[in-house]
């Protein structure tokens, strides 16, 4: 279709039918006992993060009514419905009617991509719903490491912000899911102009998934862990995990390792009865830092998205987490697991991409590598070590990440969430 007529399609459908729904929205009345939870926004019919684990926290509570919401007909895996439980079409006129009688959002991004819808002929929109009407809570998916949204530099900050019903949004929320009072503060500025008093340190719901008894996780969760055990065939998994670059540098600042590397790779790897799984992020705009014809096989091989959709089995299951600059070594920290950084191009990474929030020498608790043969060392130290022994950097940092210590964020987090519907009701 020609781009006049795609343009054409996507304003006489998309945005008067979405205009009007936000008219009806704000005459239709809220019900507070029904909570709105939606699919991962990037990840299609993926229901994972803080979202699933506040959902398992109260999937048998006859007192809410649970609505998930997904978009293009994708249906997560695991999930029933019942009285109580209803996986709901979004694009669809009965999805946003049902969406209008929701009076709690639980949101995973925002509005404008939770809630994001692909019309024909290949134009985005989103509904705007009425916030103040409802308690909106954003459980963001982790513990920020790189600069996000008010924090970025000012070329990613004017493009994140582009929407700018998302960045008046941030001012309406009820409450903004943290780890730590650190990290409260780091979210606080990072959602500019959200109020501070309405960030919300109750721990992140999904690390429940971290320290919660196998005979009691989700069953797709369990079963992910299955598959990952079966992989690893009684050897030490390595997790590597490199964080996520913007796509105007992925393909020049992505590191790619030689044949020769791997081959020393997988001879330390042999040496320590261990293999390596690889874990991209899910935005996969960049190379594989490894050749899948010439490199994969039984000692390294991709632990990827559409195969394992929550990171919580595979760090169950690693013994050491290598990463770059991803937060998924703040998660390491909760299993106490020892964590390496290949971090080949810090310099350039803090001065012109994301940049970080916090000094490497202070946040991140292990060795930090910057060419190969370091990295090779930190390896073969980690995996020589039979057992994690933390020092007191290590601990200082789960302190700063981590405030709570058990496998109750979810329910701290519901009990404050009742509170907020409790306080609203009573206006």
């Amino acid at each position: 279709m020609p781009p006049w007529r795609r343009r054409i399609v996507h304003a006489w459908l998309g945005v008067p039918l979405l205009a009007l729904w936000r008219v009806f929205d704000l005459l239709v009345p809220k019900r507070m006992d029904r909570w709105a939870f939606f699919v991962h926004p990037l990840k299609p019919g993926q229901f994972t993060e803080n979202a699933r684990a506040v959902y398992e926290h109260v999937r048998h509570d006859p007192s809410i009514e649970r609505w998930i919401f997904v978009r293009g007909g994708y249906r997560p895996p695991g999930l029933e419905e019942s009285a109580h439980t209803r996986v709901q079409d979004l694009d669809t006129l009965a999805g946003l009617w049902a969406l209008a009688r929701c009076g709690v959002l639980l949101l995973t991004n925002s509005t404008s991509l939770d809630m994001s819808m692909a019309w024909k002929g290949g134009g985005y929109s989103a509904p705007r719903p009425w916030l103040r009407r409802r308690v909106v809570v954003n459980l963001w998916h982790g513990i920020p490491l790189k600069r996000l949204f008010a924090m970025a530099n000012p070329a990613q900050r004017r493009n994140g912000d582009r929407n700018r019903f998302r960045r008046r949004e941030r001012r309406h929320y009820d409450g903004l899911v943290a780890s730590s009072p650190v990290d409260g503060h780091a979210m606080a500025t990072i959602f500019h102009p959200l109020p501070p008093s309405r960030v919300w340190v109750t721990g992140l719901p999904r690390t429940d998934f971290l320290r919660m008894d196998e005979a009691v996780l989700p069953d797709c969760l369990r079963e992910e862990l299955l598959r990952v055990r079966a992989l690893r065939d009684g050897r030490r998994l390595v997790l590597y995990a490199p964080t996520y670059r913007d796509a105007s540098v992925a393909h020049e600042r992505c590191y790619r390792f030689s044949d020769i590397e791997v081959q020393r790779l997988k001879r330390l790897l042999a040496r320590h009865d261990a293999v390596l799984g690889v874990r991209g992020h899910y935005l996969a705009n960049a190379p594989s830092p490894f050749d899948r014809d010439r490199d994969l096989d039984g000692r390294i091989f991709e632990l990827e998205h559409d195969a394992f959709h929550e990171i919580a089995p595979l760090l169950r299951q690693s013994a050491v987490v290598l990463t770059d600059y991803s937060s998924v070594y703040i998660d390491a920290l909760y299993l106490e697991l020892p964590v390496v950084s290949f971090a080949w191009d810090a310099d350039h990474f803090r001065d012109h991409q994301n940049g970080l929030l916090y000094d490497m020498d202070l946040a991140f608790p292990g060795p930090v590598a910057t060419d190969f043969d370091a990295l090779l060392a930190a390896l073969d130290a980690a995996l020589s070590r039979p057992a994690n022994h933390p020092d007191p950097h290590y601990c200082m940092v789960r302190r700063m990440f981590f405030q709570h210590d058990d496998s109750a964020n979810s329910h701290r987090l519901v009990e404050r969430l009742r509170q907020a519907v409790a306080a609203r009701g009573a206006r």
